[in-house]
């Protein structure tokens, strides 16, 4: 008997509980939302989202004296607005399903598109895209290395629909080849044919035989991009 009344106590505080929980997500709903109606709740977060771009963790202030140190006559501000050009670039090959026009043939940064490509619809259209920020991330260098990475939030129509988005990009800069312990450990690709880069100690891509080493010693080369 008493068994039985602890579980009818416990169940009906669960029902309470319950309830109580329920109220409490229909006033705050009313609230923000003034709407009870999940469906709404649901559509009016996905046009808040759409609406509000994307924040990027600008570290300048962290970064920006070391790397200025490191490549004091550098354009930082150049390689952001290439950085913009390639993510256009990117989405161009995405909507026509097509990744020739691609310059850069690294590995990581072809497989990326092609995912893209495979997970979209035919007839997408891409539009209207906007920028709102590009900014270093993070610099930091290690055994003769200098990796950059830059974060850009945008937004674009996507068959009409707004879309905010942020993607980071790494760009690597060999700073000493001595100093270099491990390149395969690096991932570098030929930006050419997209062959891996596993020696620093020939001029040339050991696959299509394009001039390589000079060109990644004397410049930052995008060598991944991802969305965060």
């Amino acid at each position: 008997m008493n068994t039985l009344i602890i579980f009818l106590i416990i169940f009906f505080f669960l029902i309470l509980s319950f309830w109580f929980i329920i109220y409490r997500i229909r006033k705050i709903s009313k609230h923000y939302f003034n709407t009870t109606d999940l469906k709404k709740i649901i559509e009016l977060a996905k046009l808040e989202e759409s609406e509000n771009p994307k924040s990027v963790g600008s570290l300048d202030s962290l970064y920006l004296n070391n790397f200025k140190k490191d490549f004091p006559t550098f354009n930082l501000n150049e390689l952001k607005r290439l950085n913009e050009s390639f993510i256009l670039d990117m989405y161009d090959a995405i909507e026509k399903k097509n990744i020739e026009k691609i310059s850069n043939k690294n590995e990581k940064i072809i497989s990326y598109i092609k995912s893209r490509i495979n997970d979209s619809s035919d007839n997408l259209k891409f539009t209207n895209f906007k920028f709102h920020a590009t900014v270093l991330n993070k610099y930091e260098k290690d055994d003769g290395i200098a990796n950059l990475y830059l974060a850009s939030s945008f937004e674009y129509l996507e068959n009409g629909k707004k879309i905010q988005k942020r993607i980071k990009s790494e760009y690597i800069y060999i700073i000493n080849e001595q100093q270099v312990k491990n390149i395969k450990a690096i991932g570098l690709n030929c930006p050419n044919c997209g062959a891996p880069i596993t020696t620093l100690n020939h001029k040339k891509c050991s696959y299509c035989k394009t001039g390589v080493i000079d060109l990644i010693k004397k410049s930052f080369i995008l060598n991944d991009i991802s969305e965060y």
